[in-house]
């Protein structure tokens, strides 16, 4: 039992409820609570995205499980006044941590209809899911998987008609740095036209996930010189001036605008992805051209992502919601900032991208910080808290967008930094 509380944090404020079956009672390395929960008392505790007897089940949808909420009237005309099942169309920016990359396997897919931000198959748990509890005509959801085209020395495509079922509205590209976003940025504007012709009139989410790939790969695209065996993180100057850009993008062609950008994991074991069969696909990856950073690097450049993040992010909020107007409002999502990660949240073919399990916790977390902000009264709000509920949307909820600087884990360092609006 003590082994399987490493695997399930007990740092949220509650459990689901326990099943009603009996758990516990078989041979010592039975499986227990499907992994996704803990064995207490001979039932099992589940964490907040799973449900049934042995948790092996997505939690249960919001419209089934919580208070019946009335529809305010009219549309609101400010971000900072949209409630969440306000949101009609729902994207995604990124790169393969975006499009579900080996979430599950099979492996060597994208599995975008179980992707944490834009996910809608029937048995996924992502923020789609959550939104569609609320709004069952929710545009922009994926569906399925599909195979990424990556090509050595070339940069990644973006989802091609064929497949425009399987991406809905997620754009994300596998390998894509900061600076390739802005296609991504593009094509959303062309296939939202094509999915929903008064798109401009609806309240959109969009969810960006940036910065493994500029740290894990550099900013050129794997082995655009193929003496480059070697290559060094992505500055930290280079990827802020290229987000600065994309929200400038997304601000003038996308009204009617919330953006979760989520911040990167900084108590990762980065060592895990050496490790096992892990190595082994490494290597191969090597052989093939794809070359890593020296990953004695990376913490120390997650942490300098971070802070750039909450920077941008600041500014950004005071940019494009003021007292006069506020058509976009941008937030920092903590969720994964102090989040220790091990093998057990990573997928285990190459421990690099998420699993499934990691995927439905992160959008357990955001969710919840998009209505509450960050975890009040929490030993550690900006860590993932495995057992806590996805919140039921209230009627005095809104988009949170708390100051990523007085709300995040940096504050002391940043508070005295020069902000220039």
């Amino acid at each position: 039992p003590a082994l399987i509380w490493l695997r399930c944090s007990t740092s949220a404020a509650a459990a689901l409820p326990s099943s009603t079956s009996g758990c516990g009672g078989g041979l010592p390395w039975e499986q227990l609570c499907s992994d996704r929960g803990v064995c207490r008392s001979g039932h099992c505790e589940c964490e907040g995205a799973r449900a049934g007897p042995t948790c092996n089940e997505p939690a249960p949808p919001l419209n089934e499980s919580c208070p019946r909420l009335p529809h305010r009237a009219g549309v609101p005309l400010r971000a900072d006044d949209v409630r969440p099942d306000e949101i009609g169309i729902v994207m995604a920016i990124g790169d393969s941590m975006t499009a579900g990359y080996n979430l599950e396997p099979p492996f060597l897919k994208e599995h975008m209809g179980w992707a944490f931000s834009s996910g809608g198959e029937p048995d996924a748990f992502s923020l789609a899911t959550l939104l569609r509890s609320y709004n069952p005509l929710l545009v922009g959801a994926a569906m399925g998987m599909r195979t990424p085209e990556t090509r050595v020395g070339k940069i990644g495509t973006l989802c091609g008609p064929e497949e425009y079922h399987v991406c809905g509205l997620n754009a994300a590209v596998n390998g894509a740095r900061a600076g390739w976003l802005h296609a991504q940025a593009d094509w959303l504007e062309e296939r939202l036209g094509a999915l929903r012709p008064q798109w401009e009139d609806d309240w959109k989410l969009v969810t960006i996930w940036t910065g493994f790939g500029d740290i894990a790969f550099g900013p050129k695209n794997f082995t655009d010189n193929q003496n480059q065996t070697s290559p060094v993180p992505t500055k930290v100057a280079v990827v802020e001036r290229e987000l600065d850009a994309l929200l400038a993008r997304l601000h003038a062609r996308f009204p009617r605008l919330l953006v979760n950008i989520v911040a990167l994991p900084e108590e990762t074991d980065f060592n895990a992805t050496i490790a096992g069969v892990c190595k082994v696909t490494k290597f191969a990856g090597w052989l093939l051209g794809i070359h890593f950073t020296d990953m004695q690097l990376w913490p120390a450049r997650v942490a300098e992502y971070n802070r750039m993040l909450a920077q941008l992010v600041r500014r950004w909020q005071q940019r494009a919601c003021s007292p006069k107007s506020c058509s976009m409002q941008v937030a920092l999502r903590f969720t994964l900032a102090k989040a220790s990660l091990t093998t057990a949240e990573l997928d285990p073919m190459d421990c690099f991208h998420p699993n499934r399990r990691m995927s439905e916790a992160l959008a357990l977390g955001i969710w919840n910080e998009m209505l509450e902000g960050p975890p009040r009264g929490s030993k550690d709000p900006w860590a993932l808290h495995w057992t806590r509920p996805a919140a039921c949307v209230e009627e005095w909820h809104r988009f949170t967008a708390p100051d990523p600087i007085e709300a995040g884990p940096w504050a002391p360092a940043l508070k005295t930094a020069e902000l220039v609006v």
